[in-house]
């Protein structure tokens, strides 16, 4: 028996010096990673961008600028809080979302850090982070065993069209300016962003209400883990219960879908519960 209780407390010694050691390294590379946006950010400060005259935009677009900015400033980092639910095609039971997300509001980046609870013994981390061309993001068990740790290409366009759609909670982003432009569609209650970043360039469609609101957001550009690997899948993004947030009008609702072949798969809700800009 104390030979039992020896090896058992060992294990969970092992256990505990690994997700420290985890949590260590993970701060680190967030922090660091942050440390990259802040000097971004700072070249951004003295840079004499190109900017699309406002009367060249889209008929839509003006007017879901004026609507949703006024005379807002740019915000230069912004701290979200949400909470929601989340699932995947390969395990498509609910479960609970809590989440905080930091971005660059001048510069595109971010940092995404997420908890899924499906129950007390089971619970999962993920990471979503963008910076400089490098996108990046993990799925753990407990914070602890990777299941999920994509990088490379694919990860770059995906997590950098994911600022682009969620830059509706910090929309002095959306103003054109030498990285974002926009161009007009067919539809005239419709526009494509589309976002250009160290060689990386993602396109999304927007799709307006006839007040001037953004009703839903449609890209190509989004990769989606499948059995084969990635595969780039069109990704909707639909908004909704919009409110004015300090110098801001922003969506507190979104859910996100799938569009595949055979039907549309709903991956995650998410419902503002704090924000701050700075």
């Amino acid at each position: 028996m104390p030979k039992a209780l020896f090896i058992a407390v060992a294990a969970i010694a092992a256990l505990v010096v690994i997700f420290v050691a985890r949590a260590l390294s993970d701060r680190v590379r967030r922090r660091r990673l942050l440390a990259r946006l802040k000097a971004a950010i700072a070249q951004r400060r003295h840079q004499q961008l190109a900017v699309q005259s406002p009367a060249m935009l889209p008929e839509p677009v003006q007017r879901y600028l004026q609507r949703a900015i006024g005379n807002a400033q740019p915000a230069e980092w912004v701290e979200l809080y949400e909470e929601g639910a989340f699932r995947s095609v390969a395990y498509p039971r609910w479960g609970k979302l809590t989440a905080r997300g930091i971005y660059s509001g001048t510069v595109p980046g971010m940092v995404w850090n997420a908890r899924v609870w499906y129950s007390p013994i089971r619970w999962y981390t993920i990471e979503l982070a963008y910076a400089t061309g490098s996108g990046r993001g993990s799925m753990k068990l407990w914070n602890l065993l990777t299941l999920f740790d994509p990088d490379g290409p694919e990860a770059n366009e995906a997590l950098l069209v994911r600022v682009l759609m969620e830059t509706v909670w910090f929309p002095t982003s959306l103003l054109p300016g030498g990285l974002l432009r926009w161009e007009p569609l067919e539809n005239p209650a419709a526009a494509r962003a589309v976002l250009s970043d160290h060689g990386i360039t993602i396109r999304a469609d927007f799709y307006f209400t006839a007040d001037g609101d953004v009703e839903r957001i449609v890209t190509l550009d989004k990769y989606r883990d499948a059995d084969t690997g990635f595969e780039r899948e069109q990704c909707t993004m639909y908004c909704s219960d919009w409110q004015q947030c300090g110098p801001v009008r922003i969506p507190m609702e979104v859910r996100l879908e799938w569009n595949l072949e055979r039907e549309n798969f709903e991956y995650m809700r998410r419902r503002v519960v704090e924000v701050r800009y700075r």
